[in-house]
């Protein structure tokens, strides 16, 4: 976690979680622990309980009966709802970022592919759920779409959590790479519609690879 430095507080505070949750630092039922989030950020423990505050009322945390803040549980039936509007909008973003993408942007691209490789030999989970991330929504970003971004940034939050479960697999683990490789020749050769199949079929992947760590229902 990086330290939190400028004001506002509570605002960066929000953000830094916002970016915990996507990133899939903070597991479903884990609680988030007002005095550890401030010392990990560097900040006071107000800042941190009114980020949390409202992140409560986005409905993207949950306080349990003992008062602990936690991520919500994901069911494997929500998590099967949430599969083909994340296949449907990824893929829809990703094909409108191919007449956007320029040389510098397929070599960044690239870049992280040698990086996220990295992880799988380090066997560093935290490392590639953020170059993951950074992977999925530098291509998003260029679809040019402000509004379909926000909407997937919102789908993010609710599916990142779950993330933590990827590396737990040794098969994705060492294939983790694969789809992300032939999107990026997709998109160098300017082929819109295999650059949309690929991120589709990478979205795929990764939720059956996390399907079988999923509860059937939710706890009582």
């Amino acid at each position: 976690m990086t330290k939190i430095e400028y004001q506002p507080l509570n605002d960066r505070a929000y953000q830094e979680i916002l970016t915990g949750l996507t990133n899939g630092i903070f597991a479903p039922m884990q609680p988030l622990v007002i005095r550890t989030l401030a010392e990990s950020y560097g900040i006071s423990a107000t800042p941190i309980r009114e980020a949390l505050q409202r992140l409560v009322a986005e409905r993207l945390l949950v306080v349990l009966p003992n008062r602990s803040i936690v991520v919500p549980q994901m069911t494997r039936e929500k998590f099967a709802q949430l599969l083909p509007v994340r296949v449907a909008l990824e893929g829809m973003a990703t094909e409108l970022a191919v007449p956007r993408l320029i040389p510098e942007d397929i070599a960044r691209l690239r870049g992280i592919l040698d990086r996220i490789a990295g992880t799988a030999k380090t066997f560093d989970a935290r490392a590639y759920l953020q170059l993951n991330r950074e992977f999925h929504f530098r291509i998003y970003e260029k679809s040019g779409n402000e509004e379909l971004l926000h909407v997937i940034q919102g789908l993010w939050l609710k599916v990142g959590p779950v993330f933590t479960g990827l590396f737990d697999s040794d098969h994705f683990r060492r294939h983790a790479n694969d789809e992300h490789v032939h999107i990026v020749d997709a998109l160098e050769r300017r082929d819109a519609a295999a650059a949309r199949a690929c991120m589709e079929r990478d979205l795929t992947l990764a939720a059956e690879a996390l399907m079988p760590r999923l509860q059937a229902r939710a706890a009582p």
